[in-house]
């Protein structure tokens, strides 16, 4: 569990611990924000003074008022600062020991969206913070009442790095943020579309934008070939004439045979091209190609072009049923 100490004058009065386990995402896209909690421990300081010939043990406690501080990303270098926090008052009494809390970090999309173009795998962060600590009179040892009268306001620095585990950070803190709730590329998606096959296809790219969260660029890619493969068998399509229909076949004779009373011949023929190149070049994963050969945007760029060619199709054809 990541800890971090921290002292006043030599002495070390306590310590910072998170588990990275409990980090969590929340507010989804109108107000993501990182929440961290944090346990905190804090022990009073016994002091030793020689008054009129004798030693007298005292206690010296101190209170947290709050914290304030950034959050770097650590796993990149240089490490780049993230967002800044304050926490809530803590008034934590010295004699209080081990307390739970929280901090809560704001972000936003664009901020969301740059660390996952920038992670690879799990997350480093890297929490420096500032406390604000108050200094309290000495009282006796054994002395019941404590005088919690401000002698003092200090203020002390501590650095606390956090791995956070990638799956982790994909099942449990994204979806709080709100990433992937929202579309990840501005295109429309249909929501409702009455042929199976279509769903299969929906299905398909689903599997893409999971893929595209973890990072595998590769199985996003392969992923939008099987969405884009379903398009022509969407509905029946006679290719009696043809002993071995290519995929190229089957998108001419959909196309021909189901979309012609909706699209004009320059359309269609526009369309026709459209889903062939994209076709194309999602089946490259299937051939003998080294792994990472698709990179962060390869892959955004096919699942754009295939969650559009969804999006049109099957608006294509709630149209020709209206009709």
């Amino acid at each position: 569990m990541p800890e971090a100490s921290f002292a006043i004058q030599g002495y070390r009065l306590g310590s910072i611990r998170v588990e990275s386990q409990k980090v969590r995402g929340e507010g989804g896209p109108l107000y993501p924000r990182l929440v961290i909690p944090f346990s905190l421990s804090f022990k009073p300081m016994k002091v030793t003074k020689d008054e009129q010939e004798q030693e007298i043990e005292y206690v010296q406690n101190y209170t947290v008022l709050y914290f304030w501080g950034s959050l770097s990303i650590s796993s990149v270098k240089p490490e780049i600062k993230i967002a800044d926090f304050q926490s809530e008052p803590l008034l934590h009494f010295s004699e209080e020991w081990d307390s739970d809390y929280t901090i809560y970090i704001p972000l936003d999309l664009p901020r969301i969206e740059y660390l996952e173009e920038i992670r690879k795998g799990d997350i480093g962060v890297q929490i420096r913070s500032r406390a604000l600590i108050a200094k309290h009179p000495l009282v006796p040892v054994g002395q019941r009442e404590r005088d919690k009268r401000i002698q003092e306001l200090l203020t002390i620095h501590f650095d606390l790095p956090v791995e956070i585990p990638q799956s982790h950070w994909v099942d449990k803190v994204l979806p709080g943020l709100g990433y992937g709730k929202v579309k990840l590329i501005e295109v429309p998606i249909p929501e409702k579309i009455v042929p199976e096959i279509f769903q299969k296809a929906l299905r398909e790219l689903e599997e893409a934008r999971r893929y595209f969260v973890e990072g595998e660029h590769d199985k996003v890619v392969a992923h939008c070939r099987g969405a884009v493969e379903q398009i022509p068998n969407t509905l029946t399509v006679d290719l009696s004439d043809i002993e071995k229909p290519s995929f190229n076949d089957k998108v001419e004779g959909f196309l021909k045979q189901h979309l012609s009373t909706v699209l004009a011949d320059s359309k269609r023929n526009s369309l026709r091209t459209m889903i062939k190149a994209t076709w194309t070049l999602s089946s490259i994963p299937h051939h003998p190609s080294p792994p990472g050969y698709f990179d962060r945007a390869d892959a955004e760029a096919v699942m754009l072009l295939t969650t559009a060619l969804l999006a049109y199709v099957g608006k294509l054809l709630k149209r020709r049923e209206q009709k």
